[in-house]
């Protein structure tokens, strides 16, 4: 069988299964129709690359303080959508005492007034490098970790998924691409390790709290190759994400996939008229999350010039829709996570000899495939 991709890492099934998908569908198929192509449509976070675009931007902004917010902005923020009730185990502070949202928003609220209009960042005159050293930072970057970790959304709320995006309030799409350049790059080069963040010993309503936070992103030369790939034989390929879409196309835009930004879809925020952030959805768009994934390919993707999704992507139950749901999907690709859910018996079914679906193993540490179907 002709080799189309590169061997890299994937593994001998996974190559196989792709090399034959491409044959199929590509142009060296006789049958291929340029006035009907085939599309291929991928998750970007975990999948496409290593690492989550949101999460490693959300440690930039919260890190660096690049916050274009005043403290009852942030307030109103951090508790948009949220279930009141006691976070659930194991997030409890240090002595063991359970804790809420109202209790751990109060204590962010508190400090981050201290640092808004101090930090030469948040409009005062006070060095970074000085303020870093400061009680009042190290609890704000300790609980704002900790509140993303712990706490519950309101399962009553309409939207359910989005207050780490909505910190993006404020900023123009130019400003947010030129913040994602910096924290990308920045991201990248860091180690890939978990992070563990502690609140120091100062008076307040949750008590001191322990937290750890997965830092790390970098490109997988194996899709990156896939995608142009694809392309290049005629097979269009989209990225469907649940992250902000402007985020998204930030990275897929550029480094080594260089993306055309009309074939990432994601998540939509409002914005004003000056083209600011807005926290809240723009509800125009379907919400990509889970189903919302596949309404997104049937809306925005699939036409009468077109047939497909032929070829999916993902890694989690967010995926497991559009994993699942089109008849027209010749190949699902899983890249393997220690996740829990749904999307488990379409990797027991690739582990099984599966002509669907196939696995793929990746190094979460080494920001790397690895030639197995199951990861370390």
């Amino acid at each position: 069988m002709k080799e189309y991709i590169k061997k890299g890492s994937w593994n001998d099934r996974a190559f196989q299964f792709l090399n034959k998908l491409i044959a199929d569908h590509g142009r060296d198929n006789p049958a291929y129709n340029l006035q009907k192509k085939p599309f291929a449509v991928f998750d970007w976070d975990n999948t496409s690359i290593i690492g989550d675009v949101e999460e490693a931007a959300f440690y930039y902004l919260v890190t660096q303080l690049a916050f274009k917010i005043n403290p009852e902005e942030l307030y109103h923020i951090i508790r948009k959508n949220v279930d009141k009730g006691d976070f659930k185990d194991p997030y409890k502070n240090l002595d063991g005492n359970p804790m809420n949202i109202d209790q751990i928003s109060a204590d962010i609220y508190d400090v981050y007034k201290r640092l808004y209009g101090t930090s030469d960042r948040l409009g005062g005159d006070v060095p970074f490098n000085l303020i870093k050293e400061t009680n009042a930072y190290k609890e704000f970057v300790a609980k704002m970790f900790f509140r993303y970790k712990a706490a519950q959304y309101d399962k009553k709320a309409r939207d359910p998924y989005c207050w780490m995006t909505f910190l993006f309030t404020n900023y123009k799409q130019n400003e947010i691409e030129e913040f994602c350049d910096k924290a990308f790059k920045f991201v990248k080069k860091e180690e890939a390790r978990r992070e563990i963040f502690t609140s120091p010993e100062i008076e307040s309503q949750a008590g001191r709290i322990s937290v750890s936070y997965f830092v790390g992103m970098g490109d997988i030369p194996e899709m990156a190759d896939l995608f142009h790939t694809l392309e290049r034989e005629g097979i269009d390929v989209y990225v469907v994400s649940a992250s902000f879409i402007d985020i998204v196309r930030a990275f897929a835009t550029k480094n080594s996939y260089k993306f055309d930004g009309e074939k990432v879809l994601g998540l939509r925020l409002a914005k004003d008229e000056e083209g600011k952030v807005l926290p809240e959805l723009d509800h125009s768009y379907p919400l990509t999350q889970k189903s919302g994934k596949s309404e997104t390919i049937k809306k925005l993707i699939q036409n009468e010039t077109n047939y497909g999704p032929i070829l999916v992507g993902g890694d989690s139950d967010g995926d497991y829709a559009m994993l699942t749901d089109f008849k027209e999907t010749d190949l699902g690709i899983i890249i393997d996570r220690q996740r829990h859910g749904e999307i488990n018996k379409l990797k027991d079914e690739a582990l099984a000899g599966s002509r669907t679906y196939i696995l793929q193993a990746r190094d979460q540490y080494g920001k790397k495939f690895i030639r197995e179907e199951r990861s370390i």
